[in-house]
């Protein structure tokens, strides 16, 4: 068994824990690894595994919005109450700074909105046709909205991480009907 690995996985449960308990965690580990079985290996790969698995969740961890983040105004629709939305997810980057002010209602449609472009959704599809049509979203809220989720598709295209063209024109009105969409506020504005 490897010296190194068997150090590696003991410095991840330090970091991982309490003194006490990561001590517990450690000693269990000793006694199993005095045991010369051909099963040692395939139990220090799988808690290194693990560990390792662990330290990186953490890492995602978000942090708590400070008051004066929920009390800011919706950057979208100027409602009094927001969220903080990361437009780097957490889930690839980890806590960021590259955020909005969003409501509960803005922060759900953008979600949506990048659902239906670049996961095929045709539940979020739905879901944005049909807040779109209702009448009860300004053509300025949903451009707004639609910009943002069009500038973090680029971004994540840019680096590889999804397909190319998610972003282009005739996408956007395939998947969310923008012209119709934009047909129907000038309607109801004139």
């Amino acid at each position: 068994m490897s010296e190194e690995r068997k150090q590696a996985l003991y410095q991840l449960i330090r970091e991982l824990y309490r003194e006490k308990q990561a001590g517990e965690i450690v000693e269990s580990f000793e006694k199993v690894f005095a045991d010369d079985s051909e099963d040692v290996e395939a139990v220090l790969d799988h808690w290194l595994d693990f560990y390792r698995l662990q330290k990186y969740r953490r890492s995602k961890v978000r942090r708590r919005p400070t008051y004066r983040e929920r009390v800011t105004a919706c950057s979208a629709c100027g409602y009094p109450a927001s969220h903080r939305h990361h437009l780097w997810d957490i889930a690839m980057h980890g806590e960021n700074r590259v955020t909005i002010q969003l409501c509960a209602n803005c922060h759900e449609l953008h979600h949506l909105m990048y659902n239906a472009l670049v996961r095929d959704s045709e539940y979020s599809r739905k879901l944005v046709l049909h807040v779109l049509f209702s009448g009860k979203i300004s053509a300025d809220t949903a451009e707004k909205i639609l910009g943002w989720c069009l500038a973090t598709v680029r971004y994540e295209a840019n680096n590889g991480w999804i397909e190319q063209g998610r972003d282009l024109p005739a996408w956007v009105e395939n998947q969310l009907h923008w012209t119709d969409f934009i047909k129907q506020q000038s309607a109801e504005r004139g």
